[in-house]
């Protein structure tokens, strides 16, 4: 018999849209895919030449838990620069991705009844997370009439996802104001933090310099295309590192060797150029996805981060997803697997060359002319 733990675990279902799409890659079909939030250039050469030394210089072994001390000295610098914050390296924790990152900061304060507010819609994972520590997920808007109604005396944290994953929004600054003042725990997942291309983007540390209520997760894979390199961070204050440390070493020992001394290179002039050029093209792609979406008819946000758009399409998202998938070979993410309110609403990514995504948005162009849907 399985742990209840794991039965009420729910799958990813981006990742279930891949498996679908990958099957019918496999019977020679070209698939378009905008399901999966990765970033589809390469990690920038200096951190993949770091990499590759870190290697031949035999740097394979356990670090410190807490991660190498001259890459936490360089995220410090960064959030130094950024938001004129002074971050002790003892304030940081290196971890294998910010996923394990955001697990972490959950385990360390959430008790068995605990509620957490989470957006409506927001990053799957966290209601499986929450869940699984034996807590409830609280979903409601990121609005500050909303998050009073959500409030009560089991609510310990809330986790602020911005720019947004499916959303692609930032959030309000009123939204930080209210959560510093009336909430124990702010977690601010900031993983999609600089791939913004209008407009402000906060972060958590700007409201909390001294990191009392705060525990920022953050990383490498979404801003520098390291998805498959596993490094993550977590800032907090000492008590807040100290427990997940106990985690980290009992669970993963470290984060990986190789991924972290290639992660040095992150913040060089050199790798600092690519992203730039990175980003220039997201925000290409970006305007692409919405005048299109625009044309089909459907309701969309204002998405200015990350590189989702997650338009309402007035209709059944996962019923259209699948079909699209079936006929059309473009792969889409179903709005309901973020939230009851991503019931009609479907996920594009634009996390893939500017051509395939054009040649996708035709397809269901295609398709919405061929079912009369346009």
């Amino acid at each position: 018999m399985l742990s209840k733990r794991l039965l009420n675990f729910e799958s990813f279902e981006v990742m279930d849209i891949l498996a679908l799409a990958q099957n019918l890659e496999n019977e020679g079909k070209k698939v378009i895919h905008l399901e999966i939030g990765e970033p589809d250039f390469n990690t920038p050469k200096p951190i993949v030449d770091e990499g590759i030394k870190a290697l031949k210089e035999g740097n394979t072994h356990y670090t410190d838990s807490r991660g190498i001390l001259e890459l936490r000295e360089k995220i410090g610098e960064l959030y130094k620069d950024k938001y004129k914050a002074d971050v002790n390296p003892d304030n940081i924790i290196i971890t294998g991705g910010s996923s394990l990152g955001l697990f972490f900061a959950l385990s360390s304060i959430i008790d068995e009844g605990d509620e957490v507010l989470i957006q409506n819609p927001s990053y799957p994972c966290y209601k499986n997370f929450i869940r699984f520590l034996g807590a409830e997920p609280v979903f409601c808007d990121f609005t500050v009439e909303s998050l009073e109604k959500a409030l009560s005396d089991k609510t310990k944290a809330i986790i602020i996802n911005s720019p947004s994953n499916p959303l692609g929004e930032v959030i309000d600054k009123e939204v930080y104001e209210f959560a510093y003042e009336n909430i124990p725990y702010i977690i601010s997942d900031e993983i999609y933090n600089g791939l913004v291309y209008e407009g402000k983007c906060y972060s958590a540390i700007e409201f909390d310099e001294n990191l009392e209520k705060t525990i920022l997760v953050n990383g490498f894979s979404k801003l520098y295309a390291m998805t498959g390199w596993r490094i993550g961070y977590v800032i907090s204050n000492e008590n807040i590192i100290d427990a997940i440390l106990k985690l980290q070493q009992n669970l993963f020992i470290s984060a990986p060797t190789i991924s972290q001394y290639a992660a040095l290179k992150a913040f060089e002039k050199e790798t600092e150029k690519e992203i730039n050029n990175m980003i220039k093209e997201f925000d290409r792609r970006r305007k692409l996805v919405l005048k299109y979406v625009k044309d089909f008819g459907w309701e969309v946000n204002n998405p200015i981060g990350a590189y989702y758009v997650f338009p309402n399409i007035g209709k059944d998202g996962r019923e259209f997803a699948y079909k699209l998938l079936k006929e059309k070979y473009v792969a889409l993410t179903p709005g309901i697997g973020f939230g009851s309110k991503g019931k009609n609403h479907i996920r594009i990514s634009y996390a893939n060359s500017y051509e395939n995504i054009k040649e996708g948005l035709e397809r269901i162009k295609e398709f919405l002319d061929e079912n009369n849907d346009n």
